[in-house]
């Protein structure tokens, strides 16, 4: 499995979610969502938003990588969010105050309801890993991080932020240089 494959399935799996609208990658470790113009931003992205509700939203940073060049596997550390609105935008919010144009849904409500996504969403996971080993990608046996936010982004969004760790099988394989032709140390 390459690295672009692992990617893939995150967006095949929230895709799949009851609750999560959309998937994007966050290339800029988030500063795409401190600009006005957000959904304009993420339509680029991986085929992010297009058309329909842009939230709640499940965005992924880009990964770190722990390559063991003596196993050939890749330890992955992913960081995603799960992030929705904590105010009324034009698109309207679910329990709408008419009176102050606010949601009558609490933070902690948001950060309870993100939190069951991410669990859901990495349960789901581990056992499609524990199912597919022989594919070249398992898990990675880490302890998850769950961070709750609020007041995220011009959007104002709130939630959690997931992280976890995956393996990747990487292979041996040089393909960037021809070894059989270097010499470093060849007498001139």
């Amino acid at each position: 499995m390459t690295e672009i494959e692992l990617y893939d399935v995150f967006k095949k799996l929230i895709s799949k979610s009851k609750s999560i609208k959309r998937y994007v990658t966050a290339p800029q470790y988030g500063v795409e969502l401190n600009k006005n113009n957000l959904g304009e931003n993420l339509k680029d992205i991986l085929g992010g938003i297009k058309n329909g509700p842009k939230y709640p939203l499940c965005i992924l940073f880009p990964p770190v990588e722990l390559p063991d060049y003596d196993s050939d596997w890749s330890i992955f550390k992913c960081t995603i969010f799960f992030l929705d609105r904590q105010y009324n935008d034009e698109s309207g919010i679910a329990n709408r105050n008419a009176f102050n144009n606010l949601s009558q849904k609490t933070i902690e409500q948001i950060w309870q309801t993100m939190s069951t996504a991410a669990k859901d969403f990495r349960r789901v996971m581990i056992s499609i890993l524990d199912e597919n080993m022989d594919k070249g990608f398992r898990d990675g046996q880490s302890v998850d991080l769950i961070e709750r936010y609020s007041d995220v982004g011009n959007d104002r969004l709130a939630g959690v932020s997931l992280t976890f760790t995956v393996e990747l099988f990487t292979g041996c394989e040089i393909t960037d240089y021809d070894v059989e032709t270097i010499n470093i140390f060849e007498n001139e």
